[in-house]
């Protein structure tokens, strides 16, 4: 049981560590000023050195691995943490592949290898995260750091539970529309609406909190 845990842990380091190998391997055939953001028109808007896209994004690979492996022993609902089982590990490994998979891009972007626009990878990795992690929000349990916190969740382990049911089915929704959107729309255009594919789910699941909360404190 050790052995298997141990080599879930090394997948999940495997998956930090690899963008930070390549830049190791790219670092000296980049620029010294390199892309750090794009408009939506997928044109470059920002530049900085190449320590600073080692710091932003490799700090936050290695931020993100460090909060999520400590969570079940410091988070306030730990117990909580611990009761999600294998689906909190298949969740640090999604989001650590996201996070990845952002770094690799902007890694291709900078050193100029990628023929295809950069707002449409980031969108297609944004929509793809939506439609996997939303299969697995149900089995969010209530707690302070990841999930749909309102002050209505929170409160009410029925509300959130009922809460993330409807966020995880629409995030799926949406992920299939954002990559419908990206094989149908202009480039530009798809990403706009992927962007709000992510954001209007959890506002309508948020609002559904709210009205939940109020349905059950009035029964």
């Amino acid at each position: 049981m050790k052995d298997k845990k141990w080599l879930g842990e090394a997948l999940i380091l495997l998956v930090v560590l690899a963008p930070l190998v390549y830049l190791a391997t790219v670092w000296n055939s980049l620029p010294e000023q390199v892309p750090l953001h794009w408009n939506i028109k997928g044109e470059t808007d920002n530049y900085g050195s190449k320590w600073e896209l080692l710091f932003v994004l490799g700090g936050m690979q290695l931020f993100t691995y460090l909060l999520f492996l400590l969570l079940p022993k410091i988070a306030a609902k730990r117990n909580n943490i611990k009761l999600m089982g294998s689906n909190f590990y298949k969740m640090r490994l999604l989001m650590q592949v996201f996070i990845s998979s952002l770094f690799v891009i902007i890694l291709l972007a900078s050193a100029d290898i990628m023929d295809i626009s950069v707002n449409t990878m980031i969108a297609s990795v944004l929509a793809i995260f939506m439609l996997l992690f939303g299969n697995y929000m149900t089995s969010i349990r209530p707690n302070y750091f990841m999930g749909i916190r309102t002050p209505w969740t929170l409160a009410n382990e029925k509300v959130w539970k009922k809460t993330h049911l409807l966020g995880g089915r629409l995030w799926v929704l949406a992920g299939i529309f954002g990559l419908l959107s990206l094989l149908i729309l202009p480039n530009q255009i798809a990403f706009g609406v992927v962007i709000g594919l992510m954001v209007v789910p959890m506002l309508i699941a948020s609002i559904y909190s709210f009205i939940l909360f109020k349905k059950l404190t009035h029964q």
